[in-house]
């Protein structure tokens, strides 16, 4: 029939016990050994030698069992057996060592304390039993006079052998049931611990950890590709942002980041809080951020939108309440020509025809920018339009002819639309930027047009004269203009022709360094 104990699943526990075991019999014989040499007189080998004999063949079976301790632990039986032979060999020391006066009692309590440890309280009840049994029988046998008070010490020692297994018993089972909680707590730590790296490597808003210095402490993976760094851990966060350092060890707004690896910049939504690290016994800044360029873009445009919807609505109503009226004036003042006869009056008169013509022409221009857009059915290759308005810069008489073209093209960039209309907003946008560059120390133009899966983006960027802040949110508006002669009319009527093609528009600038214009048009499959 199998015990009903076993020994706990940890090695290092048993391997301890089994030194502990080991280390007992070599202090004895160690101890035994130097009293004998100190001792004076003559050595009676007859009580010494079943002595060292017994404590021989207890120290060589603790020496088989220490090299084979984790076959051992793999069999209950023979490692509890293992304990019941030290219970007859530390009996046999004390019969031999006599009972009165025996310093070897303390090892039989050692012995059941450490198979409470290895065996649970079962196997050290059982071990008291055997002990108890073994002991009887040293003390019964021994040559010594059994007086009154040696069997209330035989008893009381009885008594001692049961209570010290009793408590090593329940001492084991306290111990084993902390160490299984112990056990599980470091496991739901360690999972939450994996749960929390898993989750803080695979959200796609980039994280980064720094001192209060700028060194990066850590940095998840989506960091890493928002930044377009592939290693973080050499930086200097400040290096990137300096305006994000500030005192308060605060920072939350939108900045403006141009990645290493890429030409086009990012607008990056960042907040920056500090937190006290126990660990490094520091206080540490946190970096949220994620790349809000495609939002913000998508912002702008809305507004635009939004805008240009409400100023069409409101001029093709004054429009046409006001090319009645100047049909009526026109219709008199051609009849008053027929009559007057003083040139000074037809001169004037012909002033006000003049006038009354261009009022109609900007009507026209006016209620063209109101009127819908239809949508475009034909398919337009931007390459040869882009080329064809490029080349065309190359030879007006009435722009810079020293301005450095710079032009990227990608394959397929087709998408549904008007030719002549798009031609008409592309020839407006770099006219304007032909006239931004008219005081440019190094006058550049870049034309990139590349396609992605769904989308086609051009690029327009001038090295001009760029412009304020006040002027790029009304830049779209119509009789919105910066020049001496212009209507004001020329992007405003672009951007609906952009917005009737399904592009999204968003501009950056920035005074004295140029302006870009970011076209993204769905692409025709």
């Amino acid at each position: 029939m199998r015990l009903s104990f076993a020994m706990q699943n940890n090695k290092n526990s048993g391997l301890m016990v089994e030194f502990v075991r080991l280390s007992l019999f070599v202090l004895i014989l160690l101890i035994s050994i130097i009293s004998s040499i100190v001792q004076e007189g003559f050595i009676n080998w007859s009580i010494l030698g079943p002595f060292y004999g017994i404590l021989t063949v207890a120290l060589t079976l603790h020496l088989v069992w220490f090299a084979n301790w984790e076959k051992i632990l793999q069999r209950p039986l023979w490692l509890f057996a293992g304990f019941v032979f030290d219970s007859l060999f530390i009996s046999l020391l004390i019969y031999y060592s006599g009972i009165n006066q025996s310093l070897f009692l303390f090892l039989h309590l050692v012995n059941i304390l450490l198979a409470g440890i290895a065996c649970r309280g079962v196997g050290a009840l059982t071990l008291a039993l055997f002990t108890s049994i073994f002991f009887s029988l040293a003390a019964l046998f021994s040559p010594e006079m059994k007086a009154l008070s040696f069997f209330f010490l035989l008893t009381l020692n009885n008594i001692a052998f049961f209570s010290v297994a009793g408590l090593s018993g329940y001492l084991s089972e306290q111990l084993q049931s902390v160490g299984s909680e112990l056990k599980k707590t470091g496991l739901s730590l360690r999972s939450a611990q994996e749960l929390n790296e898993v989750l803080v490597e695979n959200i796609p808003t980039g994280m980064v950890s720094f001192t209060e210095a700028g060194e990066i402490v850590k940095a998840n993976s989506s960091a890493t590709q928002i930044l377009g760094v592939a290693d973080l851990s050499k930086a200097n966060w400040y290096d990137y942002f300096p305006s994000a350092k500030n005192d308060e060890g605060f920072f939350k707004g939108d900045v403006k980041y141009a990645p290493p690896s890429e030409t086009q910049a990012k607008i990056l939504g960042m907040t920056v809080s500090k937190i006290y690290s126990p660990e490094l016994q520091a206080r540490l800044c946190i970096a949220l951020f994620d790349d809000l360029t495609k939002i913000r873009q998508l912002e702008y445009s809305a507004r635009q939108n939004e805008k240009m919807a409400a100023v069409g609505g409101l001029a093709a109503g004054i429009a046409h309440e006001i090319r009645n009226p100047l049909a009526g004036i026109s219709g008199s003042i051609e009849l008053l020509t027929q009559t007057v006869n003083n040139e000074d009056d037809r001169k004037l008169m012909k002033i006000i025809l003049r006038e009354i013509d261009r009022l109609n022409n900007l009507i026209t221009e006016f209620l063209d920018y109101s009127r819908p857009e239809t949508p475009p059915t034909d398919p337009v290759d931007l390459s040869p339009l882009l080329t064809e308005i490029l080349d065309s810069m190359l030879v007006n008489s009435q722009v810079r002819a020293d301005v450095q073209q710079v032009r990227e093209f990608g394959s397929s960039l087709i998408i549904l639309g008007r030719r002549d209309k798009l031609k008409q907003a592309f020839l407006n946008i770099i006219i304007n930027s032909y006239q931004a560059m008219g005081e440019s120390q190094k006058p550049s133009l870049s034309v990139r047009a590349l396609a992605s899966e769904k989308e086609i983006q051009v690029r327009i960027r001038d090295a001009g004269c760029g412009m304020s802040e006040t002027t790029k949110r009304k830049m779209f508006e119509p009789f919105h203009t910066t020049k001496a002669k212009g209507t004001g009319l020329g992007l405003a009527v672009t951007h609906k022709i952009l917005e009737g093609h399904g592009a999204q528009v968003f501009v950056e600038s920035e005074v004295g360094v140029g302006t870009e214009f970011v076209l993204t048009f769905p692409r025709a499959h």
